[in-house]
């Protein structure tokens, strides 16, 4: 492979996040109360829903200074393949439950993907998040309300089903911050990728912003790991990462903006990555209550290749 040089060396702070609303969040994995332009709750989103996306490049504060090299194949850029799969609000849905959510909930899916190259179901409760931490849980106290129906509704989620969802494959290009920074990001504060006539169209009917909701994104990647990379997922509602089949980031369940960072580095024992190596990163999010739809991506990984799906 050829080579080039993204600069990076200390990361100050990275974000990758993904959001349906936007309130402020202080730690990676910490839970907020639900707010007014959350999942569930009443706010202000537009959206021309036009399709591929391309974010604002305002994408935070990740310091970098000296150069390491990455990969520059025919196929290495900031331009990510994604599979959206469109749902509407059926009784029997994980979409647009009563229960509009509350805090993250970790343990909903299993810490490694399953052979298909998706998450595993695990639970239909889960635990609270662990502030400050990006999978472990918090043993001082319950949630008690069922997020997810079941183990075959959550199958839907990422498998192209007639009839439950349409697949929509589009494209989400991160921009630069600034030239020649080594910043990548995206940034909406309206991510509504499928457009008002895609897929079931404007779901849940009639809900007043007349967006395409309830969906969820999935993108597989690979990646050359080196020293101090990292990225942060923001936002709601399901989001969960793996890293060379592990999860890395646990965000899942219908809850206000929330924040997580991979800091590759402090989790390369347990995701089992070593410098220079090239690992696969699998990312899977969901929307799945109206009314507000966010996303925002911040990464010091300036080159991703496609991923195979097995």
């Amino acid at each position: 492979m050829h080579r080039r040089f993204l600069e990076s060396s200390s990361v100050l702070v990275g974000l990758f996040a993904v959001m349906a609303c936007s309130t402020d969040s202080t730690a990676p994995g910490s839970q907020t109360s639900r707010q007014t332009t959350g999942s569930g709750a009443s706010g202000n989103s537009t959206s021309s829903g036009s399709g591929d996306s391309t974010g604002s490049g305002n994408t935070g504060n990740i310091i970098t200074d000296q150069p390491m090299p990455i990969d520059d194949d025919a196929g290495c850029n900031s331009t990510l393949d994604v599979t959206y799969r469109d749902f509407d609000a059926l009784p029997d849905s994980d979409f647009e439950m009563p229960f509009a959510g509350d805090v993250v909930r970790r343990g909903l899916v299993a810490s490694t993907l399953g052979p298909n190259q998706k998450p595993v179901f695990q639970d239909s409760i889960g635990h609270p998040a662990l502030k400050g931490t990006p999978v472990d849980i918090d043993p001082t106290w319950m949630v008690t309300q069922p997020v997810i129906h079941s183990a075959e509704s959550f199958k839907e989620w990422y498998t192209s089903v007639p009839g439950k969802n349409i697949e929509l494959p589009k494209k989400l290009k991160l921009e630069e911050a600034n030239p020649g920074s080594g910043i990548y990001g995206y940034d909406s504060s309206a991510f509504f990728p499928l457009a008002p006539t895609e897929g079931f169209g404007i779901t849940p009917k009639g809900n007043d912003l007349g967006m395409n909701f309830l969906f969820t994104t999935e993108i597989h990647v690979l990646f050359t790991y080196t020293a101090h990379q990292q990225f942060t997922f923001r936002g709601d509602d399901d989001m969960w990462i793996f890293v060379n089949g592990k999860l890395a980031l646990d965000l899942g369940s219908m809850h206000g903006p929330e924040e997580g960072t991979i800091d590759f580095d402090l989790q390369a024992a347990s995701l089992g990555i070593t410098p220079g190596g090239t690992y696969p990163m699998d990312v899977f999010h969901a929307e799945r209550h109206t009314r507000g739809s966010n996303f925002k991506i911040t990464t010091n990984i300036a080159c991703f290749t496609p991923g195979v799906v097995k």
